[in-house]
């Protein structure tokens, strides 16, 4: 969001001075020692090259931070690149000066200097952390962040976290240029939206290339079991999937040409917590076409549902149950939205013999609509109350303009949503083009209540997706006074100006 910080600064100066370190404990609990967080760079190979990538590092490594629910958050973050960063702690309910959005709750830290955070964790399920600057995450500064409830009944269960990524070798910013027109540099990270026409006269850039779209060829059919959402039957030739082609997608920081192996050791059983860290991919996660149990999603508990393809959209999260019976090898999969290209890691009972998995499925997966999320019932729903307010947020934009708006405008000039600390308030997210968003609200989750036009007791979350031509309806307890960022989690559309916030007025 590096494009708009100076002005996001300039229009929301003040805000972290006003709410510095509302609703924190007194004595800042001095028995809880500070840990150290950093943002710095590492080396990984992708698909046979060592490249410099951005990370954040903490007491356990790159591969991310475990607390429990009732601890404290108590640590130094180090800003030990060359640029300013700033983190920002996904899906946590905190005060608003510690959420980590430049220009919104606190200023970004400086190369060499340091910010400190101290709140309790009153959440339990899998969350992430990941910088809010610029391109940083779709760079690499991002990892998984798991609250552990003392008092899950799972808690003896063995657990493995996949965390998924789109990675590019190109500059993002270049691949950005490419999406607005300016420039065919790194044009092979791009493709045409589905049924979308060249103007008259324009030349398609070198490199770009038109794909078939979402509408399945004659004799093709679906891979692993998978089978579209049922909420994009029918849009096949109207909805747009993919921005960018990357150049791999990443399980853990690995492709499946040397996936991660994990070998099984009690029960059989394995908790999955998958977290879709990509920065413009949706993905479809199988479990070697056997069935699993889906029982959270966004780090909230929902009434268990046993399927054999999950969704799983930019930004959100989804726990599984999945059993591993003695000798067997099951693959954990995320294949590409409307792709053939797939990533994951590898279950293994002891023993067991793995052999190579494909990273091309048989044939291309369908499009991610509403079918799962419509089935979803929370396990645990917002207390009964009556709404107060209902807040418009409108959606829109042009794909071959790359030009992606909210309530109007791009960011800064739109207009914030406005609620009163203590209503009950939902929001109507209208989206009226072809291409689904994965609307995120900081600092707050909320319930989803209606799809479409059709009411329902959904999951509770804090990231849901809008599907094309469509209406989401969620409710929260305006309970958290401050100003949160809220936008569309697509990396790409946010840094173009798909961004706002919501702000507080005090009751009178």
């Amino acid at each position: 969001m590096s494009k708009h910080s100076v002005s996001r600064r300039d229009v929301m100066a003040g805000v972290a001075a006003s709410a510095a370190l509302a609703g924190l404990p007194a004595a800042a609990h001095a028995l809880t020692p500070q840990l150290r967080l950093e943002a710095t760079t590492r080396e990984i190979e992708v698909n046979g090259k060592l490249v410099q990538r951005l990370a954040v590092v903490g007491p356990d490594g790159p591969e991310g931070l475990r607390l429990k629910r009732g601890d404290h958050f108590k640590f130094r973050l180090v800003n030990k690149l060359k640029t300013e960063t700033l983190i920002h702690w996904h899906g946590l309910i905190l005060p608003p000066s510690q959420d980590g959005v430049p220009g919104i709750s606190a200023p970004a830290i400086p190369p060499g200097g340091s910010a400190d955070y101290d709140f309790p964790l009153v959440q339990a399920g899998t969350y992430w952390m990941h910088s809010h600057v610029g391109f940083q995450e779709q760079q690499g500064l991002a990892m998984p962040l798991i609250l552990e409830d003392p008092d899950d009944p799972l808690s003896g269960l063995q657990e493995v976290v996949l965390f998924l990524e789109d990675f590019t070798f190109k500059d993002p910013y270049a691949i950005l240029k490419v999406l607005q027109g300016r420039t065919s540099a790194a044009s092979g990270g791009m493709t045409m939206p589905a049924g979308a026409k060249m103007p008259e006269g324009m030349k398609m850039p070198e490199g770009m290339k038109m794909p078939e779209g979402m509408k399945m060829s004659e004799g093709m059919k679906m891979s692993d079991g998978m089978k579209m959402d049922g909420g994009m039957a029918g849009m096949e030739g109207m909805a747009d999937l993919n921005d960018v082609d990357f150049d791999a997608y990443l399980a853990n920081s690995r492709t499946l040409r040397d996936p991660q192996v994990v070998r099984v050791e009690r029960n059989g059983k394995v908790r999955v917590r998958i977290i879709n860290g990509g920065a413009s991919t949706n993905f479809f996660i199988t479990a070697g076409g056997q069935s699993a149990r889906l029982i959270a999603v966004d780090g909230e508990p929902v009434q268990p549902i046993d399927d054999t393809v999950f969704p799983i959209g930019i930004a959100q999260r989804i726990d599984l149950l999945v059993d591993v019976p003695a000798g067997a090898v099951v693959p954990i999969l995320a294949q590409r939205e409307g792709d053939t290209i797939r990533t994951g890691l590898i279950l293994a009972a002891p023993g067991a013999q793995v052999a190579k998995v494909s990273e091309q499925a048989d044939a291309k997966s369908g499009a991610m609509g509403v079918e799962l999320e419509s089935r979803l019932r929370t396990a645990v729903p917002l207390p009964p109350r009556s709404i107060d307010t209902e807040l418009l947020s409108t959606l829109s934009g042009n794909m071959e303009k790359y030009i992606w708006m909210m309530h109007g405008d791009v960011y800064p000039k739109n207009k914030p949503l406005v609620v009163t600390t203590g209503q009950r308030a939902a929001i109507r997210m209208r989206y009226e083009t072809g291409m689904a968003h994965p609307m995120h609200l900081h600092g707050h989750v909320f319930q989803v209540v209606e799809i479409a036009g059709k009411a329902l007791d959904g999951a509770v979350r804090d990231t849901v997706m809008v599907p094309p031509m469509s209406d989401v309806v969620v409710v929260f307890d305006a309970n958290n006074p401050g100003n949160w960022a809220y936008h569309c989690h697509n990396l790409y559309h946010m840094e173009v100006g798909m961004f706002s916030y919501l702000t507080y007025i005090p009751a009178t």
